[in-house]
């Protein structure tokens, strides 16, 4: 198999895809019991859908991060860190302005806080403390993006030796049927042995049943790179994962609908058919998509370019939006609706008007713009 990188548009779709979901995900998170932010109303039909995605949704993003490193590192280690480190700059613009606005609304919700939002913000956002029932300032949905440069500079740390060996050892690790079951396996490892003693909090110090499931994904990725020998076994055994994938996510649903919360074999047996869930969905989606859509299209270029700051917005749309519609007397499948349509607009328009403003881009998650499409723009 050539070790050349290669342009995966399958990943690109996939990486769209993830984050497409994660918007409607958010957009449900305001309709079942979770914690969020704001509840305008409980769907209970609603819970099991929204299982069917969130085991294995954020480990594949993961892993698709790390692919996309291994073809960086692989054009030169130069300017990794820096180039990884520049994408902290959306992270700093959404603690400062976007991510605010939901934390108003959160303590607004619960009672801890009545008045306008520039108040708030001067006065309580920046205070260093949890008085108000959260802790502020944070970074809420954007903890992805802190996790993700953490584990680009431990990357870049390694030498290109300990690269080159990390490759070799996943691969003869993985060889064969392994790659479907034994990440299962660990996955469930860290689930049944960590999650009780550290419960997943997003706060990147304390994290340590999420840091083996994220980083472990993003350092797999890395090891399977755009077109390294791993991707061999995916393609013989994504069928199967498929099988799993939904076997397992039935399980989980089944549980998680039994009266009163689960306890004792329950839980074990929920996080084990969550593990088998999460990997076995992940080996299916990526042995699919190599198939399906491992190809070119006029739309995947701007949709791949869009995600970062639709992900950076999308949630404090979402929370407005909410609290906005929490007074109106509508009918729930009109708020529903409401939610979803002006979510998707807000945020197509966050990213159409800050993509216009050359020195805005970097804060809104916009990558620089390309040599073709300043040329395209002087034409026109």
């Amino acid at each position: 198999m050539s070790t050349t990188p290669t342009r995966r548009f399958d990943l690109d779709w996939l990486r769209i895809a993830a984050f497409g979901l994660l918007i409607l995900y958010h957009c449900g998170m305001a309709f079942v019991t979770w914690g969020w932010h704001i509840k305008l109303a409980r769907l209970d039909w609603l819970e099991p859908v929204m299982l069917f995605t969130n085991a294995w949704r954020l480990i594949l993003l993961f892993l698709i991060s790390g692919v996309a490193s291994a073809a960086m590192l692989a054009k030169g280690r130069e300017g990794f860190a820096a180039s990884r480190s520049w994408r902290l700059l959306p992270l700093l613009a959404g603690v400062l302005l976007i991510v605010p606005p939901q934390s108003w609304v959160e303590v607004q919700a619960n009672g801890h806080w009545n008045g306008s939002f520039l108040r708030f913000w001067r006065e309580e956002y920046f205070g260093f403390s949890d008085h108000l029932g959260l802790i502020l300032p944070t970074w809420n949905h954007l903890w992805f993006v802190v996790y993700l440069w953490a584990y680009s500079m431990l990357l870049a740390l390694l030498p290109a030796g300990g690269l080159a060996a990390l490759k070799r050892r996943a691969a003869r690790l993985l060889a064969g049927g392994r790659i479907l079951w034994l990440p299962m396996l660990a996955i469930a490892g860290v689930r049944l042995g960590l999650a009780d003693r550290f419960p997943e909090t997003h706060d990147l110090v304390t994290d340590w049943a999420a840091h083996p499931i994220y980083g472990g994904a993003f350092l797999l990725g890395v090891a399977m790179g755009p077109n390294g020998p791993l991707w061999a076994g995916v393609a013989r055994w994504w069928r199967a994962g498929l099988v799993l994938g939904f076997a397992g996510w039935l399980g989980v649903a089944g549980i998680n609908a039994l009266p009163g919360d689960p306890a004792g074999p329950w839980v074990v047996a929920s996080r084990l058919a969550r593990a088998v869930q999460a990997w076995g969905m992940i080996i299916g989606l990526l042995g699919a998509a190599q198939i399906w859509l491992n190809r070119d299209h006029s739309w995947r270029q701007p949709l791949a370019e869009a995600v970062f700051p639709a992900y950076l917005i999308h949630q404090t749309i979402i929370v407005l939006s909410a609290w906005w519609l929490l007074p109106l007397a509508v009918p729930l499948a009109m708020k529903a609706s409401l939610l979803i349509s002006t979510t998707i607009i807000g945020t197509a328009v966050f990213c159409r008007a800050t993509a216009r403003v050359g020195w805005l881009r970097p804060f809104a998650g916009h990558g620089p713009i390309r040599p073709a499409a300043v040329a395209g723009r002087l034409r026109a």
